[in-house]
């Protein structure tokens, strides 16, 4: 027997109402989502993945332990009209689709959240031990950013990591390659993408800075277990319908070498009870 985890075959609605939901909340999801540009995506495996296996650990002469990364499981609740929505399956016009906008913007930032820096039980990509990091210098002269950047993919170099690498910065980090060189011919985000050939990523998390990344799931990768989807819990008391987006997923850095962050994000997650990997 297959369970219904998202619950949808009890819903009153029918297939052409929940693709236009799918596809809304897909579409916010789409304009939103920093991480996923920036690392490969595995998956998804099923919500029944909770975590992923990694190397038996040694913990005594002849005694190897297992261990494991959580799956992280993100969800947030809203509702719709009834009414409403009876008149969109009757006669398909404008709809207030504003509380799934709003929930499928808060799940898009809690992924980016665990992505860029983890949980309790693993870090991200500005919190795993090992990783580089070079300073944030102002970037009020035209042609520091490049530079910045420039330095970053140096410490990846020096760590063995030559590229392809893919860059993510904050929005006032990114909006600030907008200005054109001295030469006025090209923009510094063009200049900085001869450095990040895969691509260059504004990443809201981020606050103030940025991260490089060497290209490749075999450094750093996404896994989910059930990505992104609508589930259907049931009526509410005042007419409505309520619904969930939820999905489940890890991030596991394989090489933290091939990270690079730019400014503070880089410091590192303490060694707590470090062991050593058969």
């Amino acid at each position: 027997m297959t369970v219904d985890a998202l619950g949808r075959d009890a819903a009153p609605i029918g297939s052409a109402l929940w693709e236009r939901l799918d596809q809304a909340m897909v579409g916010v999801a789409t304009s939103q989502l920093a991480g996923r540009r920036l690392l490969e995506v595995r998956g998804p495996f099923g919500l029944g993945l909770k975590d992923l296996s990694l190397p038996d650990a040694e913990i005594g002469d002849g005694l190897l332990v297992g261990d494991s990364i959580p799956l992280v499981l993100v969800q947030r609740g809203f509702t719709l009209s009834t009414r409403d929505l009876a008149a969109y399956e009757r006669e398909p016009t404008s709809m207030n689709l504003g509380p799934l906008v709003e929930a499928a913007l808060a799940v898009a930032r809690l992924e980016d959240e665990v992505i860029f820096n983890g949980t309790a039980r693993g870090g991200g990509l500005l919190t795993t031990e090992g990783i580089a990091s070079v300073a944030l210098p102002s970037w009020n002269d035209v042609g520091s950013a490049t530079q910045t950047v420039i330095a970053a993919a140096d410490q990846l170099d020096d760590n063995g990591f030559h590229g392809p690498y893919t860059l993510a910065l904050a929005p006032a980090r990114y909006n600030a390659l907008l200005r054109r060189l001295d030469n006025g011919l090209v923009t510094e985000l063009q200049a900085v993408r001869e450095v990040a050939t895969d691509g260059v990523v504004k990443a809201p998390l981020l606050g103030d800075g940025g991260v490089l990344v060497a290209s490749g799931g075999y450094f750093a990768h996404i896994v989910l277990g059930q990505d992104m989807s609508l589930g259907f819990v049931g009526p509410t008391a005042d007419g409505r319908l309520e619904f969930t987006i939820s999905e489940s997923l890890a991030v596991r850095v394989l090489q933290p070498g091939a990270i690079c962050t730019i400014g503070a994000g880089g410091a590192s997650r303490p060694a707590a009870g470090r062991r050593r990997r058969a």
